[in-house]
């Protein structure tokens, strides 16, 4: 379906869509629909943010560890009891940071959904875009377009997998503009939207939420994460 522009608005600080019909979910609901899943997170640190912001919501899934080091290491949330797993790993080149990482594990997204079987109780949600901003837009259309073939693959092998693009923050308008600025951000959102639009894909519109919440930070507080997170959970459960 085509999302309408925009796709929702705030209110009480909550994000209302005005495409589908929204529950928001508590702890046992949540803990209910996390129930026998295995979720994938594949992207930048704006998706890292949700599997340090889970733990809060639904309390049983743990941190567990796998011996790396660093803030973008691969995370991975466990809850034996319900069979849940929740895994972030971070997207391959471009990424621009100060901080020292790892490449012995390294993948780009495309790789890492070859990677998986999928299924029915299988969700990937997918984000890129903040660390190609410096970089020509073809660098983000190559990647775009490698990303939508990987989910066709992942398509024909197992139909029945979720699957949910998340776009791009709004971030600091002072910090590197002419490099990092929502000028290069709208253009790949735009792009973004057109490579995807006739995928069977859900879309959180973080570019719309993060507007309407006028947080201007590419790393929101907590109540805009939690409405991403529940919209989220509204596509898979």
């Amino acid at each position: 379906m085509k999302i309408p522009v925009p796709g929702g608005y705030t209110l009480q600080g909550r994000w209302i869509t005005t495409f589908c019909n929204q529950i928001q979910l508590d702890t046992n609901k949540i803990n209910d629909c996390l129930k026998g899943k295995l979720i994938y997170l594949l992207g930048d640190s704006t998706l890292r943010q949700w599997i340090h912001y889970l733990p809060r919501v639904a309390k049983t899934p743990k941190f567990f560890d796998l011996h790396e080091t660093g803030p973008f290491k691969k995370h991975l949330l466990l809850d034996a009891e319900r069979h849940t797993q929740i895994q972030w790993k971070k997207h391959g080149y471009p990424f621009v940071t100060y901080s020292t990482y790892s490449v012995t594990d390294e993948g780009y997204i495309p790789r890492e959904i070859d990677r998986l079987s999928g299924d029915k109780n299988t969700a990937i949600v997918i984000t890129f875009g903040q660390h190609f901003r410096p970089f020509p837009i073809d660098v983000f259309i190559r990647r775009a377009i490698s990303v939508r073939k990987a989910i066709e693959r992942l398509f024909l092998r197992s139909p029945d997998t979720k699957v949910i693009i998340k776009t791009e923050n709004i971030r600091e308008m002072h910090i590197e503009t002419e490099w990092f600025g929502d000028f290069h951000g709208y253009i790949q959102y735009l792009t973004l939207n057109d490579i995807f639009k006739d995928l069977n894909v859900g879309v959180i519109d973080a570019w719309d939420m993060t507007i309407a919440y006028g947080t201007n930070n590419v790393h929101p507080p907590d109540h805009v994460i939690g409405s991403q997170i529940n919209m989220f959970l509204n596509y898979i459960c």
